[in-house]
């Protein structure tokens, strides 16, 4: 394992080394990171909110849902993207500390069902706004936007835990 390590750390050093030396570059990394997730957390949060309370909507409300969710979904994983990628960046300014943290692990899987529970969100949707009267398609769609909600809450634990403990 400390071969790969010091593999890894070799491969990224002219990164650690100028992420390392430069206060702006750190401060734009993690400006990307929180940022990203800040803006795709957000509306991810509006729209799980959205799903839940219209439960007792009527059809042509779940169909400007869907149609609202179909809008937003690009936003939300262009932002996760952007905390991804942010997030990579971190990793290897210093892989030594995170590539061997549980923590750093448990987030990374976290993202990971994020992304699947988007794909998974999207489809609900997309069923939805070809049929709003689906139950099945509405009751997945909730599923969808309860697991998203605990899964973005788990991600910022995790990325708290992660500068805490890592």
């Amino acid at each position: 394992m400390q071969q790969l390590l010091d593999l890894i750390a070799q491969a990224v050093k002219p990164w650690m080394d100028f992420y390392g030396s430069s206060a702006g570059m750190e401060t734009a990394v993690m400006f990307l990171h929180l940022g990203g997730m800040v803006a795709a957390g957000g509306i991810a949060f509006t729209l799980d909110r959205a799903v839940l309370r219209s439960g007792r909507a009527g059809f042509p409300r779940r169909a400007d849902l869907a149609r609202d969710l179909h809008q937003s979904h690009t936003a939300v994983i262009s932002g996760l993207l952007i905390v991804l990628a942010s997030g990579l960046a971190l990793t290897a300014a210093d892989p030594r500390t995170f590539l061997v943290s549980w923590i750093y692990w448990a987030k990374m899987f976290t993202v990971l069902l994020l992304l699947a529970n988007g794909w998974t969100l999207k489809r609900s949707g997309e069923r939805l706004l070809a049929d709003p009267e689906s139950e099945g398609a509405f009751r997945g769609l909730r599923r969808a936007a309860v697991r998203s909600a605990g899964l973005w809450a788990l991600s910022v634990l995790g990325g708290v835990a992660i500068t805490m403990y890592a």
